[in-house]
């Protein structure tokens, strides 16, 4: 093992260092892709990695190399070299999925948790090698992965394993998650061969997921395909062993699909509910899973949106509620931060605004400006309603940075999504915030002073950026009481903060030093020996 370990290590560097000179010597091609090819015994050198062979992985960035340098050469004698490489990467993509095939249940399931990790980065190194081999073998590389996995499952006198299928889809999802599949003619195909699949395994289930996951965007342009999927993602969403894979591929379905999936919305809500009542998820899956409803949301008419609000988060204000009675204590902390984060994420996604994720010509968007959304919109419903119990919850917190932090986060990812729809929430999170601010303990020193501090900015700076007019207004009559928010700070000072705060529309940092300077002011630490504590 350990002189092939050496040999393919020296053929490695001399095609690696001089591809482009030996691919010159055109009077001995063949001697190079001898070496070529002997460097493809080593990609595919018998055995599983890393356990029976640490070889191969040595190969993968000399692949890379070759194929810079052919697609480097002017397109005459380019072309001649694709008629010969060409073939060679696609056997390179044969031996490159076979090494990427598990191993037997039995055999995997001796491997350490070590090597299983080794492997699963050995699998990502194929992956970006495969999508790397796309850009010079194109669509004819999705037709040959079609046509093997085809025959694979409609071949009823040849029984297949579970690892060759799951290979074949892996080499799918690694091209799909990145190159734009869209107009690709075996989509559809593929589409319609993943319900044939038997899925009999954890890993070939997460594979099938993640692939289906990474062909959203085309699911978008091709809705008639949805209920081929879909259930098969709600159904994996009940197995805590798929919960990545398929909690991140129903998030992705809910952003690319969202207008299309109105009528299997009740359905989603349900599975959703259902698994987030049983808590078979960890917390942030569970956080993406509220992103994905916010997103499914977002595509109803307002009433069906109140609606499912409605029964999806009354049980977690019910039981917010029981917490808030509660004295504090380590146990119920965490169960508030959960509630709290599973709204901030619901919050985050739920935008009724409508707007394009891109403008015409395909370029990102400006900062939205859109103009407020007629009648009630349906995250402000909620947070007036659950806005006293979140006050209640931050006045026997506010020692906490973490759930100060978690109750800001609300409101923070709110006003993003919101923009102008927030206005109706300025003034009552403009008086919390001062009441949180004046209230705030006077330990000095202490990190969590200044962690609140900082989540203090970060809501001050969202209100800022979305709702300015509306802020200055507040900022001038919240400060305009005398010996608020201390005796220790002039009008002059408090106008001053006030002027800083509103120039500062981009610069989240400036705003965070901003609100430490007008704190050690208040506070009395302004260019002392603490104030480095800040």
């Amino acid at each position: 093992m350990e002189t092939c370990h050496g040999i393919c290590r020296i053929a490695v560097t001399l095609g690696e260092n001089h591809s482009r000179t030996l691919l010159e010597q055109v009077d001995h091609w063949q001697s190079f892709l001898a070496l070529v090819n002997m460097i493809m015994f080593c990609t595919g050198i018998p055995g599983h990695y890393p356990v029976n062979e640490t070889t191969s992985s040595l190969t993968l960035t000399f692949w890379y190399t070759l194929q810079d340098e052919i697609m480097s050469f002017e397109s005459d004698k380019q072309s001649v070299y694709l008629q010969v490489y060409r073939p060679v990467y696609f056997q390179l993509v044969d031996v490159l999925l076979h090494k990427a095939q598990f191993p037997s249940d039995q055999e995997y399931a001796s491997w350490s948790s070590d090597e299983k990790e080794q492997f699963r980065i050995y699998r990502v190194d194929i992956s970006d090698t495969l999508m790397y081999v796309y850009e010079m073998l194109g669509s004819e590389l999705l037709s040959n992965l079609y046509d093997k996995l085809g025959r694979l499952l409609t071949n009823a006198d040849q029984p297949t394993s579970w690892q060759h299928t799951e290979a074949l889809l892996y080499g799918f999802q690694s091209i799909a998650e990145t190159i734009d599949v869209n107009y690709s003619d075996v989509i559809p195909g593929l589409i319609g061969l993943i319900p044939r699949i038997n899925i009999n395994n954890v890993q070939l289930a997460d594979t099938v997921m993640f692939t289906i996951g990474a062909l959203a965007e085309w699911l978008a342009d091709h809705p008639v395909m949805l209920s081929s999927v879909l259930p098969l993602v709600l159904q994996a969403l009940g197995n805590p062993d798929l919960s990545v894979s398929s909690v991140s591929t129903l998030k992705k379905i809910c952003r690319e699909c969202k207008y299309d999936l109105p009528p299997f919305a009740t359905n989603i809500v349900a599975v959703s509910q259902e698994v987030l009542i049983k808590q078979i998820h960890k917390t942030s899956q569970c956080m993406w899973l509220m992103q994905a409803l916010g997103f499914l949301l977002s595509a109803l008419p307002v009433e069906d949106i109140l609606r499912n609000l409605h029964s999806l988060i009354t049980p977690y204000i019910q039981q917010l509620e029981k917490l808030a009675d509660e004295t504090p204590n380590p146990s119920n902390k965490l169960a508030i931060i959960h509630i709290l984060g599973l709204l901030s994420n619901l919050f985050t996604t739920l935008d009724i605004s409508k707007q394009d994720d891109e403008s015409a010509d395909g370029s990102a968007p400006p900062v939205k400006t859109v103009p407020p959304t007629p009648g009630p919109n349906p995250v402000v419903v909620v947070l007036q309603q659950v806005f006293a119990l979140i006050q209640t919850v931050l006045s026997k917190w506010l020692n906490d940075s973490q759930v100060v932090e978690a109750v800001c986060a609300i409101f923070e990812k709110s006003v993003k999504t919101l923009l102008h729809d927030f206005a109706p929430m300025v003034s009552q999170l403009s008086e919390m915030l001062g009441q949180m601010y004046s209230t705030i303990p006077q330990g000095i020193g202490g990190g969590a002073s200044r962690s609140l501090m900082d989540q203090f900015a970060e809501v001050l700076f969202c209100l800022n950026k979305h709702c300015f007019s509306l802020l200055a207004v507040w900022l001038k009559e919240a400060l305009q009481p005398p010996g608020f928010p201390s005796t220790r700070v002039t009008a002059e000072q408090k106008d001053n903060f006030s002027q800083q705060i509103l120039r500062e529309r981009v610069n989240k940092r400036r705003v965070k030093d901003i609100v430490k300077e007008f704190t050690l002011l208040c506070r009395g630490l302004h260019g002392t020996e603490y104030a480095a504590e800040y």
